[in-house]
């Protein structure tokens, strides 16, 4: 089935001015709705077996009639026993024709007719009735696949004792001595073993039965999100940044193992020699991820062109996110401005963890700060901006928590720390994409055997120009 959903959209190319409010509006998208089916293996029940049962009485009825025991019950009963038959095959017929129909008998009264039935073969049969008591097995079988232990117990006993009074009461010509009591135990106790061990059998294979439905519908359910997912991903993720002169970007990116990703980055030109970077990490249900982050990437790209500093961007999509986004969502961001004119990287930060600046001279790993409020959250937030001197060579790395929060399989995460290690570790590999791939690689080695239950992030950005000009100062503001 298919279902509309509403996402927030931007019309591009239509820049509105300084302090306008962002134009959002929806537009409609088919997605494939993820709403659980009703399984026909688990939830419907199956009649096929009485059409079975029919045809095996049928056979029975046409054992009885021709068998020498209902010769001789004919001499002694007379046009009862024909009686009897025809009742019994009106009765199997009716039944028949019920099932085809798809008209059902209540299946108890079906099993203990049966044994009734067979009873009254064994007891007009008389001398020889007891090579019928066979038949009762049958009946017990199709109780414990239908009834489960209980019930296939109780319909063993029923005919247990309906035999019993069968091969009393059975008129015997004299000098003809009925079924002993031992043998009469034995049939009973085999066929009470037979109830147990069947239903006990049927149990189990409907219980694989229900299990392996399950995991059918488990996998088709994460099929259908995987390919919302790829949609998601087609639609948004960017799978190359554009052209960026002076600077040299790569990025990873892994979604969770749940599905529908939340995270995004990207690199968005501000004129000149100014880009945009960021990452942004949209904590929500799939759903409401699928619905807001087309009408995110678009806003986030038309407050970067009307606003050029990171806290007047976040203050922005923040404005933007409570108005548009579900009270128990939220976003977290982390966005910069590389300025290679000013030699000058401003950076501002909301609720995401903080990016790391790698100095070319070998000094240490500077902390680009920032814990700003997450987005759509409080509408009137602000956000504090932080300068840094950039220098020819130096490296940038941004990244979401689905990163520092990977888990080894003693569940250790691999920290902020750890990751700082790494990206020392690879930042004299000789490009942006040998370094990304060296760390995304051991993040991931780190994480191996451990389910992915976040996103995982990480963009790194190296000045390579050799012109790069330089702020007459660095400060915090």
């Amino acid at each position: 089935m298919c279902s509309l959903t509403t996402i927030p959209f931007i019309a591009p190319g239509r820049i509105p001015p300084a302090g306008a409010e962002l134009p959002l509006r929806r537009i409609g998208v088919k997605m494939s709705s993820p709403k659980t089916p009703v399984l026909p293996e688990l939830y419907q029940e199956r009649r096929d077996t009485e059409i079975a049962v029919a045809v095996f009485r049928t056979i029975f009825l046409l054992l009885v009639v021709f068998s020498p025991q209902f010769i001789y019950a004919r001499g002694v009963q007379g046009d009862l026993i024909i009686a009897a038959v025809i009742v019994a095959a009106i009765y199997n017929l009716i039944l028949f024709v019920r099932h085809v129909q798809n008209r059902h008998v209540p299946r108890p009264m079906i099993v203990i007719v049966d044994a009734f039935l067979i009873s009254l073969a064994i007891f007009f049969a008389g001398h020889g009735g007891d090579r019928f008591f066979v038949l009762y097995f049958a009946v017990v079988i199709i109780s414990g696949f239908w009834f489960r232990v209980g019930t296939a117990f109780a319909v063993g006993a029923l005919a247990s004792a309906l035999y019993v009074a069968a091969v009393m009461l059975s008129p015997l010509p004299k000098g003809i001595a009925r079924v002993s009591v031992s043998t009469v135990a034995l049939q009973i106790t085999f066929l009470l073993v037979t109830a147990g061990v069947v239903s006990v059998a049927a149990e189990t294979q409907e219980r694989e039965r229900e299990e392996l439905s399950v995991s059918r519908y488990v996998l088709r359910h994460h099929l259908q999100q995987i390919r919302a997912a790829q949609y998601v991903d087609e639609l948004l993720r960017p799978k190359r940044l554009p052209e960026t002169p002076g600077l040299d970007v790569a990025f990873r990116f892994r979604p969770a193992a749940h599905g529908i990703s939340g995270d995004y980055y990207g690199v968005i030109p501000l004129g000149q020699r100014r880009w945009g970077i960021c990452v942004v990490d949209v904590c929500a249900k799939y759903e409401i991820a699928l619905r807001y982050l087309p009408g995110f990437t678009w806003a986030l790209r038309l407050a970067a062109r009307r606003d050029e500093s990171p806290g007047g961007l976040l203050r922005e999509i923040n404005r933007a996110a409570a108005e548009e986004l579900d009270p128990d969502a939220f976003i977290s961001m982390s966005y910069a401005v590389i300025d290679l004119d000013r030699g000058e990287l401003v950076q501002g930060n909301a609720g995401i963890e903080p990016g790391i600046l790698l100095p070319s001279a070998g000094a240490e790993v500077i902390d680009l700060g920032g814990h700003g409020l997450v987005l759509g959250v409080v509408p009137d937030a602000t956000y504090e901006e932080h300068r840094f001197e950039l220098h020819t060579g130096d490296t940038i790395v941004l990244f979401t928590d689905g990163i520092t929060e990977s888990t080894n399989r003693s569940n250790e995460p691999l920290g902020r720390e750890g990751l700082i290690e790494q990206v020392r570790a690879s930042v004299r590999e000789p490009s942006a994409e040998a370094m990304v791939d060296r760390v995304f690689r051991y993040t991931l080695h780190y994480a191996e055997g451990s389910r992915h239950h976040d996103d995982m992030t990480i963009l790194v950005v190296r000045v390579t120009t050799p012109d790069l000009a330089g702020p007459e100062a660095a400060e915090t503001v």
